[in-house]
């Protein structure tokens, strides 16, 4: 659709993980009839190669172990809702979330704080009592504009340098280490600038 591979760079690919594709596919394509063919086109793609979307090793189990305890769990993306919902229900994780905040319930999305704020909302969950764990600086800066604790988790996009220098207050480098820091409201002080 673009006459190029896409993304071609670590910038282009930091893009793709931080931005939605409302925000992302217009500045790709330079139009927006453009947009909407590069949309499609990765809506096709996404459907054929979707089935090899997995969880992370042992998110499942700490998702459930969380909820055990009584967290009460929301996610905040810049997945369309559908792309979402299929993937959440196709790796086990679906029955695990309480809320889901996608591109389409806000219509500001990250780094501001406004889809954060959303699933605060949805969730009865004061800022100050909750705990946003993300893999870029993006997720990092959209929940300290609101107000929440942020930890950085390496195995996803960003490295523990770059969470920690968008604010996080604590890097988690597997899931025990951050089912702890959610448990323990990140003031185990082992755990801080980790």
């Amino acid at each position: 659709v673009t006459g190029r591979r896409f993304p071609a760079d670590a910038e282009e690919e930091r893009l793709v993980f931080t931005q939605p594709g409302a925000k992302l596919f217009p500045h790709v394509a330079g139009s927006e009839a453009g947009a909407i063919r590069l949309g499609a086109a990765f809506q096709r793609a996404y459907e054929t190669t979707g089935g090899r979307v997995r969880a992370f090793p042992g998110v499942i189990e700490m998702l459930a172990s969380l909820r055990d305890e009584g967290v009460a769990v929301g996610v905040v993306t810049s997945k369309a809702r559908t792309r979402f919902e299929s993937d959440a229900r196709r790796i086990g994780v679906r029955k695990l979330v309480d809320v889901a905040v996608c591109q389409e319930d806000s219509p500001a999305h990250k780094p501001h704080p406004a889809p954060v704020a959303h699933a605060l909302e949805a969730l009865g969950v004061a800022p100050g009592q909750a705990v946003l764990a993300g893999d870029t600086p993006v997720d990092v800066a959209a929940g300290l504009a609101a107000g929440v604790t942020c930890v950085g988790v390496t195995w996803g996009a960003s490295d523990q340098g770059a969470l920690l220098d968008a604010g996080a207050m604590a890097v988690a480098r597997d899931t025990g280490e951050l089912a702890l820091l959610v448990l323990r409201g990140c003031v185990d002080p082992e755990m801080i600038g980790r």
